[in-house]
C-alpha cells in the first residue's frame, strides 16, 4: 500500500488495530505471469479456509477487520487484491489461481465470501464448478446479461451507462471511466443511525481519500461486465450458496427483489437467503455481527 496507516485509521470499527496488524501475513501468487500480493490470517495449515473477494474500487486492507474476526473463529482467511480494471474473465482466472495457491499450501476446504464485483466474479466461477466448496454473497450476485438485472439496477441507486459506454467503446476501449459515474459511494450510506455516522466516516474520510482505491476503470472492463454471459447454465450450479440481502442495498427494493428471484431459481437444495438490516456497507460497519453470520454458514457447509 502507498499509505500504510489509512486502513488502520478508517476501516477498523470494533477491534484492536494493533492485534489485527500483528496477525496479518503476506504472501503472493502468480496469475497470467503477474505476481499479486495475498494478505491473510493463519489459524493452522489444516483449518478450513475463507477467501474474501471485495467489490469495485476497494483493496484488500478494507476487509482486514472482517477477515481478522472470521479468523478468530478458527479459519485461515485470505483477501484478494483489488480488481484493477480487468475483464470479468481475467478476474475469474486470477481468483482461480488464488484458490489454487490456497489449496496447494493449506487445504482444499475453501469457502468464498464475496461482495459487489467480487461477487459477480465468484458467481460466474461457481458455474464452472470452481475449486471451492461453499459461497456467501453480499451486494451480489447477478446474471450480468439478464435484462431483469439491468432493469433492477436502472431503477435502483446505481447508474447504468450502457448506451453511453457502447458508443465510447467503439471509439476507444482504453478510455477510462470514473467509477463514481455509475456507482455513487456516498448515496449508498445507510440513512439510519447509528450506521449512518459510522458509514459516513468510512466512506467520506476513508474510501474517498484512500490513495490505494481504484478511481477509474477502462471501458473494456466495464463492457465485459455488462456483456459477458454466464460460462454455463444456472442449472450447473451445485455449490452451497448463501445470499445476504441488505434491506437498504445499492439497488433498493428492485434489486432486492431481483436477488430473491435469482435465489429462487438456484437449482440446489443447500441454499439460504438472509436479510440484513443495513446498507451495502453493513459487513464493514457491523463486522462482529457480519463475521458471526458468515461463519455460521461456513461452519455448516465446509
Amino acid at each position: 500500500m502507498n499509505n500504510q496507516t489509512h486502513w488502520k485509521n478508517y476501516y477498523v470499527i470494533e477491534s484492536d488495530t494493533n492485534e489485527i496488524e500483528k496477525q496479518l501475513k503476506q504472501s503472493s501468487f502468480i496469475s497470467d505471469r503477474d505476481t499479486f500480493q495475498l494478505i491473510y490470517f493463519e489459524s493452522n495449515k489444516d483449518a478450513p479456509n475463507i477467501l474474501i473477494s471485495q467489490g469495485s474500487g476497494g483493496h484488500a486492507y478494507v476487509f482486514a477487520e472482517l477477515g481478522y474476526l472470521i479468523h478468530t473463529k478458527g479459519y485461515n482467511v485470505f483477501i484478494m487484491p483489488k480488481h484493477g480494471g480487468n475483464s470479468i474473465t481475467k478476474l475469474m482466472k486470477r481468483q482461480s489461481d488464488a484458490l489454487l495457491y490456497i489449496s496447494s499450501n493449506f487445504s482444499d476446504r475453501i469457502g468464498i465470501y464475496s461482495e459487489g464485483l467480487g461477487g459477480f466474479v465468484t458467481f460466474y466461477l461457481s458455474l464452472t464448478q470452481g475449486a471451492f466448496k461453499s459461497a456467501v454473497y453480499q451486494n451480489a450476485p447477478a446474471i450480468l446479461t439478464d435484462s431483469e438485472f439491468r432493469k433492477a439496477a436502472i431503477q435502483g441507486k446505481t447508474k447504468i451507462i450502457f448506451p453511453f459506454a457502447k458508443l465510447l467503446f467503439k471509439i476507444s476501449s482504453d478510455t477510462k471511466i470514473p467509477i463514481s459515474s455509475y456507482l455513487n459511494w456516498e448515496k449508498l450510506i445507510d440513512p439510519i443511525e447509528p450506521s449512518h455516522t459510522i458509514e459516513s466516516r468510512l466512506v467520506k474520510e476513508g474510501y474517498l481519500h484512500d490513495p490505494d482505491f481504484d478511481k477509474k476503470y477502462p471501458l473494456s472492463a466495464i463492457m465485459s461486465l455488462m456483456t459477458t454471459p454466464p460460462p454455463k447454465p444456472l442449472s450447473e450450479l451445485n455449490i452451497p450458496t448463501m445470499f445476504m440481502v441488505a434491506k437498504r442495498g445499492f439497488g433498493g427494493i428492485k434489486y432486492e427483489n431481483y436477488l430473491k428471484s435469482l435465489f429462487n431459481r438456484l437449482p440446489m437444495t443447500t441454499k439460504r437467503l438472509t436479510e440484513v438490516d443495513g446498507s451495502v456497507y453493513w459487513m464493514l460497519s457491523h463486522p462482529k455481527y457480519a463475521s458471526t453470520v458468515i461463519c455460521e454458514w461456513f461452519d455448516e457447509t465446509l
